[in-house]
């Protein structure tokens, strides 16, 4: 078979992004007329206690909410992103709220499904459970081993905060099924939410049990993949009240197996990157009195498949034309192993003084990954004729993470013209982390003993802690205008241990410790023109810890340890509800000026990271909402990022002033509508339609002379429709109906990272799914 051309690069602004900035600011139709109010439903539930760990109450959507709107206008969206809960509409910074009910009307299931619904979010993927998330154009690269953007779950922290544990890879792309929102904080967090927040966060926010009703949910569906095979997926969820307005428990339960469409050339496999997904959460909340809360909560998802560590089409990667075919690799037998579990167990405390809120919120999580990947086209070339053989290589490379957070916090009462918030937090993280180089038979995958020990690195134990004490003060100086001021003053110790040996490592048995202090503020002044028009100003810094180096043998010139890199950023936005609740329109201008960059570079084919250099990054964001008519809704957002080098990279890598950061497109936008029906006899339906584009990116620095390759612009079409009836709701769907073959990072095989083949991830081709739910 023939490989088939791939598309070429697009230029200029594609007509979707141009309308997507230009139909907020077009002529907007009239307000509708007032609805029947017997026939209106809202988006907004009764109040009850939040179990977020705000301190605050809380709103949300009934805990079996069906896919029906018919509303005539966008409600309001309460959000915790400053850890209070609050209208959107008077945050003053920019956050994207994606509400569980859409989610779950668009059959998501990961970061690839959702992403582009939030301006200025992109991903680095490399396969399932392995997806890097970068905000406004803030990363350095597919081999960042540091995270950029946190991650929490409630009031949690999860993830590694260092680069021992692959903390920007192994990001927890937990199920989103049963979650109240999603919410993504754009632009530097350091001073609340700490570090490894430079681009922002992203918070998942469960939906929490009620206790004043039976509820639950059943559902299941089916898949298939264009020129793969088929999957399936199972939901379940059930509150129960265990005493009435006091106590609840509220258990979801999923399993999902995500179907391949990979095939192997060498062994004859079809179909190998499938993957199976099973996890759940269960939530215990008491509420004994108006003014105390414990929610006591466990969350496990599991991830695995047979050849995960092994994603990928082989290309050519000046051309990107497949070396075998399309969705074709060749990998030796046996390899490709790849899984991980994520634990997070948390209890969140809130005490309403009257005077001011304690919150307590303490928590201990665990992340094992397995893997096994085939590097035969790495290390044969070097091995092979120095040991007279025809054998493949693996790297087998099990971690294991704990980490132990614990935060208080006493904030005042928010009707103070002088507001106030001091918190201090603890956290101690746990690694080790092994990696071995292994002979194999690539036609068996059985092992070969050879005499001599090819490479062995163990770290272990690398601990990190980290002391913080934070606080902010919000003076409202009017009834219109406020001005938030914030600090944070983080104390960071890591303690790393290495032992290896092997021909390709050489022998090492050492300890190194490191500490840094690094201190991040905010100044965030707002004005309120109206009830539903703001204008904010927000300067925000955030920083990565540093550490020492992992795995680099003697002799190579490599730093010992690497220094925390630190960005500032300057935030203009302005936020507005029209229309009488009908129309928002969100607009974020922003520049970032990056510091002291956590580079990765190479040499022997070993890499490490060193600090050097400056980037700037630059944008606007835009989105808008729109409910044109009863049931129907029309949404739209875009972004346009300039993140380029501000000077040139250090030794060991090959990157210019001005050159564009690698994987930050300039141009991202989406396009949506929903539209919600009356169809009689009880039914009810909803159809819908998504468009997304990701503009032209850069690969990772060279480490060579040379040029970078170019990652082409893709875009792509989801369809879905349903219908309700009664308690049961049925729907059908179809992503990527264009089959793109949109490429989500790409990179060398060998250990060269310039040279062929590369392995190229793309977006999941065109797939057509159904599913039925049950509420009760």
């Amino acid at each position: 078979m023939q490989p088939r051309p791939c598309r070429p690069v697009r230029r200029g602004i594609p007509a979707a992004i141009a309308l997507a900035l230009l139909v907020p600011l077009g002529v907007v139709a009239q307000p509708l007329p007032p609805a029947d109010p017997a026939n209106v439903t809202t988006d907004i539930a009764a109040t009850q206690v939040d179990s977020s760990g705000t301190g605050q109450a809380d709103t949300s959507p009934p805990p079996t909410a069906r896919l029906n709107r018919t509303t005539t206008n966008l409600g309001e969206v309460v959000v915790t992103a400053n850890k209070r809960s609050e209208r959107l509409q008077d945050v003053p910074m920019a956050v994207s709220a994606l509400q569980g009910e859409d989610l779950e009307r668009q059959s998501a299931q990961s970061f690839a499904d959702y992403a582009t619904r939030v301006p200025g979010l992109n991903i680095i993927s490399v396969g399932p459970g392995q997806t890097q998330l970068v905000l406004r154009g803030v990363t350095s690269g597919a081999n960042t081993p540091n995270a950029t953007v946190g991650t929490y779950i409630d009031d949690t922290p999860y993830g590694s905060s260092t680069v021992y544990a692959a903390g920007s890879v192994l990001t927890p792309d937990t199920d989103p099924d049963d979650l109240q929102r999603i919410e993504v904080l754009r632009g530097p967090q350091g001073t609340l939410y700490g570090s490894n927040t430079l681009g922002g966060l992203v918070k998942f926010v469960t939906t929490p049990p009620d206790s004043t009703r039976v509820a639950g949910r059943i559902e299941a569906g089916a898949s298939s993949v264009s020129h793969g095979g088929s999957g399936f997926d199972a939901h379940g969820m059930f509150n129960l009240p265990l005493v009435k307005d006091k106590l609840a428990l509220r258990v979801n339960a999923y399993t999902r197996h995500d179907p391949g469409y990979t095939d192997n050339v060498f062994t004859g496999q079809k179909d190998v990157d499938d993957a199976q997904v099973r996890g759940g959460r269960a939530q215990l909340l008491w509420t004994p009195s108006d003014t105390m809360s414990l929610r006591l909560s466990a969350l496990a998802q599991n991830l695995s498949g047979d050849a995960l560590a092994n994603t990928g089409t082989d290309i050519d990667p000046l051309t990107r034309r497949p070396l075998y075919g399309d969705l074709k690799q060749s990998r030796a037998a046996g390899t490709g192993q790849f899984g991980v579990r994520y634990r997070l167990y948390d209890a969140a405390l809130n005490v309403d003084f009257g005077w001011a809120k304690l919150v307590s919120s303490t928590s201990y999580g665990t992340l094992d990954k397995s893997a096994n990947a085939d590097v035969t086209a790495a290390y044969g070339p070097i091995i092979n004729p120095a040991l007279g053989l025809d054998a493949g290589y693996t790297i087998n490379n099990p971690m294991s993470l704990g980490k132990f957070t614990q935060e208080l916090r006493l904030q005042s009462r928010e009707d103070q013209t002088l507001e106030w918030r001091a918190g201090v937090f603890f956290t101690r993280e746990h690694t080790t982390n092994t990696q071995d180089v292994l002979t194999i038979d690539p036609v068996t995958g059985q092992r070969i003993d050879l005499p001599v020990t090819l490479g062995h690195i163990s770290v272990g134990p690398a601990v990190f802690r980290e002391w913080a004490g934070y606080g902010d003060v919000t003076w409202h100086a009017t009834s219109r205008f406020s001005i938030l001021l914030g600090a944070r003053y983080s104390n960071d110790r890591t303690t790393f241990t290495q032992t290896g040996n092997g021909i390709l490592v050489g022998d090492s048995n050492f300890t190194i410790k490191g500490k840094d202090s690094p201190t991040t503020f905010l100044f965030n002044p707002s004005f309120k023109f109206s009830d539903d028009l703001m204008g904010y100003v927000r300067v925000a810094s955030g920083f990565r810890p540093g550490g020492p180096n992992v795995g680099v043998p003697p002799g190579l010139g490599a730093p010992v340890t690497f220094g925390p890199d630190k960005l500032v950023s300057y935030e203009l936005g302005l936020k507005s509800v029209m229309l009488d609740q009908h129309m928002t329109v969100d607009v974020a201008a922003f520049y970032i000026d990056w510091n002291k960059i956590q580079l990765t570079s190479f040499a022997g084919g070993f890499s490490f990271l060193g600090n050097g250099g400056k980037a700037k990054s630059q944008g606007i964001e835009a989105s808008w909402e729109y409910a044109a008519a009863r049931g129907l809704r029309l949404s739209a957002n875009a972004s346009w990022t300039d993140a380029e080098l501000a000077e040139d990279t250090p030794p060991g890598l090959f990157g210019e002033k001005g050159d564009q950061l690698p994987y930050a497109p300039k141009w991202n936008a989406n396009l949506g509508v929903d539209y919600d029906f009356p169809i009689g006899g009880g039914w009810s339906g909803f159809v819908g339609a998504s468009y997304r584009f990701v503009g032209a990116r850069k690969t990772d620095f060279a480490v060579v002379p040379g040029p970078r390759y170019d990652v082409p612009s893709y875009d792509g079409v989801d369809l879905r429709a349903g219908a309700n009836y009664g308690d049961w709701t049925f729907k059908a769907y179809v992503k990527n109906l264009t089959d793109d073959r949109g490429i989500t990072s790409m990179g060398s095989e060998t250990t060269d990272p310039q040279g062929s083949p590369f392995a190229a991830n793309y977006v999941t081709p065109r797939t057509v799914g159904v599913s039925a739910t049950f509420n009760f």
